[in-house]
């Protein structure tokens, strides 16, 4: 790596710290791109060059903390655990994540909803449809192996019920994000797993 781009990687993280802190203590409406510019110690030309909108920044957000989320996933789906526990806890650690912050969890839904409802930001359709489908992939294919070891009921449509997971999971985090009082996400989503795999497991 030369030592242009490793400039180029710091001064994006440095946006990405100094915008991090900002949005926590001011509000991602109430933090200004001039703020972030003079905080972070680069000129506003600087900032366009990596980040088109303040949107923009908010989405590449959501990829470093989706990122993370689906390293860990990926970790806790090679465990020996039955394919209930394998799902209830990567959809518990979504819901524990989101806890962490609902302002900008809020503000990162709202972002990515807009990416299913009209075209991206930057255009790349396939890379959108993946994002907003990966969740139910992973769940689909622990779901076909607890079809092949027996924890899950040889006549279920393995598809249709990790999309009924995952559309149980989204309306949960809507409900939990619109709501005033202090429900835990992660408590719902645990026992509405446990439902439904009354229905789907053996």
């Amino acid at each position: 790596m030369s030592l242009r781009e490793k400039k180029k990687i710091e001064t994006k993280n440095k946006i990405f710290e100094v915008s991090g802190r900002l949005f926590k203590e001011k509000g991602f409406e109430n933090t200004t791109i001039d703020e972030v510019t003079k905080e972070a110690g680069i000129a506003k030309g600087t900032f366009f060059n990596y980040f088109p909108t303040k949107e923009a920044l908010l989405l590449y957000f959501g990829e470093q903390k989706e990122a993370l989320i689906y390293g860990l996933i990926e970790n806790e789906s090679m465990k020996n655990l039955s394919i209930k526990e394998k799902v209830k806890n990567i959809l518990v650690f979504i819901a524990e994540s989101c806890e962490k912050d609902k302002e900008l969890t809020k503000l990162l839904i709202f972002e990515s909803t807009k990416c299913m409802v009209q075209p991206c930001v930057v255009p790349d359709d396939e890379k959108c449809k993946d994002k907003i489908h990966r969740l139910t992939k992973i769940i689909c294919v622990l779901l076909e192996e607890g079809a092949k070891n027996g924890d899950i009921k040889s006549n279920i449509d393995v598809k249709k019920a990790a999309e009924i997971i995952s559309g149980v999971h989204f309306h949960s985090l809507i409900v939990w994000l619109k709501s005033e009082s202090d429900i835990s996400f992660s408590d719902d989503i645990s026992v509405k797993i446990d439902m439904l795999f009354e229905g789907i497991g053996v």
